[in-house]
C-alpha cells in the first residue's frame, strides 16, 4: 500500500473519530455553558500536559526503535511498565503542588483530585499507541482514538444529558473512556507479540544499554515535543491564569473547530514517520515534497471552508453564547495551516533521528507565541490567544522548511507549487477510497 493510500485510510478513520468528537463537544457546551466548558477543558487538558512533559519522549523512542528493527517488543513492554510506575507519583505531585494553584485554583477541589487519575491512564495510553505505531499498525492506532471518542460520547449522553451529573459526570466520563481502551490496546499488543516479534531484529538492548538508547533518542527530541504541545496548548494555561474559565470555554470551541484541519496532516504523519524510519533518509526525502503539497492542498481547502462558514457552524452547533469564539477560530486558521505543513517535515526529522531539528524550529517559535500571548490575552482574551498562536505556528513552519533544505537541498516551490499530477492522483485516491468503503459497507 502506498503512503497516499494508507494516509487516506487513516484520514477516513480520523473523520469518523471527528464524527464522534463533535457531538460530544456540542453536548458539553450546551449542557455545561461557557464557564463549565472552560472548567472541563482545564480539568482534562492540564493534567494531560503535565503527564506529557514528564514522559520524556519515551513514546516516540519506542515507536522509532520498533519500526527501525533495533529492539524487541519484550524490552519495550518492560520499560514502559517501569516508566508508568516511576513517572506517575512525580507527575501527580507536580500537578497538584505547582500547576493547580497557578491555573485552576477556582475549580472544585474534589474534581481536581479526581483528575489526577488521568496521569497513569495517559502514560499507558501513550505507550500503547507508540507500540502500535512502531509495528505500523496505523489502523489500530486510529481505532484507539475512535473507540475513545465513541465512549466519551456515550458517557456524556448517559451521565451529563441523561442523569444530570454536570461537570462531575463529564470528567468521570472522560476518565472512564480513557480506561476502557487500555485493555483493548494491551490485547492487540499481545497479538502482535505472538505474530510478529520473531520477524523483528534479534538484536537486544536489555537493561541499561536499552534504557540508554531509549533515553538518548527520546530526550533528544522531547524538548521539541514539549514545545510543540505547549505551543498548541499553553494558551489554555495563559487563558486560565489571565482571563478565567469563560474565555477558556470560548477558546476551547474555537480550537475544536479550527483543529479539525489537523486530521489531514496527522494522517500523513502517522504513516510517514514509521515508513521513513524503515526506508531511510534518501527515500524519505524523495517522498516529502509530494506529501507536503498534498497535505497543504487539502488542509487549505478545509481551512477556507471553515473561514467562510465557521460562524454559522458555531452558532448552530454550540449556541449563540459561543459565537464570540468565531473570531478566535478565524485567527487560528492560518496558524493551523502552517502547522499542517510543519508536521510533514517533523515526521521526516523523527524518522531519520534528527528530532533536534524540530526542537530548533519550535524552540524559536515558542517564545514568540508566549510573548504575544502575555501581551494579547489580557487585552483580547480568546482572540489574543489565537493571534499569538498563529504567529508562532507560521515561524515554526518557515524554520522547519529551512532546516530540511540543509539536508535535502530541495527548492521551496517543490513543497507548495501544485502540479496537475497531484490533482489527478488525488482524484484517483478518493475514488479508490470510496470504492473500498462501499465494498466494506456491502
Amino acid at each position: 500500500m502506498t503512503l497516499a493510500q494508507s494516509s487516506a485510510q487513516t484520514l477516513l478513520l480520523r473523520v469518523l473519530t471527528l464524527g464522534a468528537q463533535v457531538p460530544s463537544s456540542i453536548l458539553l457546551a450546551r449542557l455545561l455553558g461557557v464557564e463549565g466548558k472552560g472548567a472541563y477543558t482545564l480539568l482534562t487538558v492540564v493534567p494531560w500536559l503535565v503527564t506529557f512533559v514528564m514522559l520524556g519522549g519515551q513514546d516516540t523512542a519506542q515507536a522509532y526503535l520498533l519500526s527501525s528493527g533495533k529492539t524487541r517488543l519484550s524490552s519495550v513492554v518492560r520499560l514502559c511498565t517501569l516508566s508508568v510506575l516511576v513517572i506517575t507519583p512525580i507527575a501527580v505531585w507536580i500537578y497538584l503542588r505547582l500547576v493547580v494553584p497557578q491555573v485552576m485554583e477556582s475549580l472544585p477541589e474534589h474534581l481536581v483530585v479526581l483528575s489526577c487519575i488521568l496521569v497513569p491512564l495517559v502514560l499507558c495510553r501513550y505507550f500503547v499507541l507508540s507500540i502500535l505505531l512502531g509495528f505500523e499498525k496505523v489502523i489500530r492506532f486510529n481505532l484507539v482514538y475512535l473507540y475513545t471518542s465513541l465512549a466519551i460520547l456515550l458517557l456524556v449522553v448517559v451521565l451529563v444529558a441523561g442523569l444530570g451529573y454536570g461537570l462531575d459526570g463529564a470528567l468521570s466520563g472522560f476518565i472512564i473512556a480513557q480506561t476502557l481502551v487500555i485493555p483493548l490496546g494491551a490485547f492487540w499488543i499481545r497479538c502482535i507479540s505472538r505474530a510478529e516479534t520473531r520477524a523483528r531484529s534479534e538484536e537486544r538492548f536489555e537493561g541499561w544499554s536499552f534504557l540508554k538508547k531509549s533515553l538518548s533518542y527520546g530526550l533528544k527530541g522531547h524538548p521539541a515535543g514539549v514545545l510543540v504541545t505547549f505551543n498548541q496548548r499553553f494558551d489554555i494555561f495563559l487563558l486560565g491564569a489571565l482571563a478565567g474559565p469563560a474565555q477558556v470555554g470560548l477558546y476551547a470551541v474555537a480550537v475544536a473547530v479550527a483543529e479539525t484541519v489537523w486530521h489531514i496532516p496527522m494522517s500523513v504523519h502517522l504513516n510517514l514517520f514509521p515508513r521513513v524510519s524503515a526506508e531511510g533518509a534518501q527515500e524519505g526525502a524523495r517522498r516529502l515534497p509530494r506529501a507536503c503539497r498534498m497535505t497543504f492542498m487539502l488542509s487549505a481547502g478545509m481551512a477556507l471552508g471553515l473561514f467562510l462558514f465557521g460562524r454559522l457552524l458555531i452558532g448552530i452547533l454550540f449556541g449563540s453564547s459561543f459565537l464570540p469564539a468565531y473570531a478566535a477560530m478565524a485567527a487560528l486558521l492560518p496558524g493551523v495551516l502552517a502547522v499542517s505543513v510543519s508536521n510533514v517535515f517533523e515526521s521526516f526529522f523523527a524518522g531519520i533521528d534528527r528530532r533536534h531539528y524540530q526542537s530548533i524550529a519550535v524552540g524559536c517559535a515558542f517564545p514568540l507565541g508566549l510573548g504575544l500571548g502575555l501581551w494579547l490575552i489580557p487585552l483580547y482574551g480568546a482572540l489574543g490567544a489565537g493571534l499569538a498562536s498563529t504567529a508562532s505556528y507560521v515561524l515554526q513552519m518557515a524554520i522547519s522548511i529551512a532546516l530540511f533544505n540543509r539536508l535535502g537541498k530541495i527548492a521551496w516551490r517543490d513543497f507548495f507549487l501544485f502540479r496537475w499530477r497531484d490533482l489527478v492522483d488525488l482524484y484517483r485516491l478518493l475514488k479508490e477510497l470510496s470504492r473500498s468503503r462501499d465494498g466494506k459497507s456491502a
